[in-house]
């Protein structure tokens, strides 16, 4: 073999070990793959030290489950996301079509029903957005099984690799997400967030159900009483929706034409009783 034919085989090798070596030490799971979790004080952990069945608490997955699949923890999920970046020009359809990506891939199932760790049914789990990525093939047809966080999780991970920004939803029994797309023309709602200071353009992202289109709020969540987790590079920032703050203040504020209305129905009532 001659030693131009040589180098160019050893540089074709080396491009394509480029492409493999990400993909061999893409790890999930608190930096582990396969998946391990220990077992400690009634829940479960994993390598990073998030509880896995416990959305709340120091170690809770909610929102901080998140981190485990962007930034320098970024893996298949996030990369999906680029590609749906790299392959649709218009942010609107692209959202869209993230969004029915999940739901044609993700089935809606209970976790006590799908998730067994040493043979026990979980009655609460959380899966990170690339161990819900790997447990679909596109190619063979299988679906991945999860619940309304592990949907969350995943959307979430696949719209910030978009370049969208998104925030988590943490409502009464229940996980979704939001996403900053203001020019969205067919969302029920859209929502203003405190502490976000852009104004009205967040929109809903529910994909428990298989045909729940983009910007659709579930009735049960108009009233706003929930809270939502956005990102601001590593820092989680916690948000209220300005509509329920509104609602608030004008239930417990008495105006001046109801104490207009209350002194006349008294003179009213005064005058119709003189004799």
């Amino acid at each position: 073999m001659s030693t131009r034919i040589l180098r160019k085989t050893v540089i074709s090798i080396l491009l394509l070990l480029t492409l493999i070596v990400p993909y061999c030490n893409a790890t999930t799971s608190g930096g582990v793959y396969p998946p391990q979790f220990t077992y400690k004080s009634g829940e479960w952990y994993d390598s990073w030290g998030i509880t896995r069945t416990n959305a709340y608490g120091g170690n809770g997955y909610l929102p901080f489950i998140l981190s485990e699949t962007i930034g320098e923890n970024r893996d298949i999920a996030f990369m999906m996301g680029e590609n749906f970046r790299n392959s649709y020009l218009d942010r609107q359809n692209m959202a869209a079509m993230i969004l029915d990506y999940v739901q044609t891939w993700v089935q809606y199932g209970y976790d006590v029903d799908n998730v067994f760790l040493n043979k026990v049914p979980q009655d609460e789990w959380a899966w990170n957005a690339d161990e819900l990525a790997y447990a679909f093939n596109e190619t063979t047809g299988v679906a991945a099984i999860g619940d309304c966080e592990d949907m969350a999780f995943l959307c979430a991970t696949l719209y910030l690799g978009a370049g969208i920004d998104i925030a988590i939803v943490d409502a009464p029994g229940h996980v979704a997400l939001l996403i900053w797309l203001p020019d969205y023309p067919n969302a029920n709602k859209y929502w203003d967030l405190t502490n976000d200071e852009r104004g009205t353009g967040w929109i809903w992202v529910e994909a428990t159900g298989p045909t729940n289109p983009l910007g659709w709020t579930p009735s049960e969540y108009t009233d706003g009483f929930w809270t939502a987790w956005s990102m601001d590079g590593d820092t989680y920032i916690e948000h209220d929706p300005v509509d329920n703050l509104t609602e608030d203040s004008e239930e417990g504020e008495i105006s001046i034409w109801d104490i207009i209305i209350t002194i006349i129905i008294i003179v009213f009532f005064l005058l119709s009783n003189r004799k």
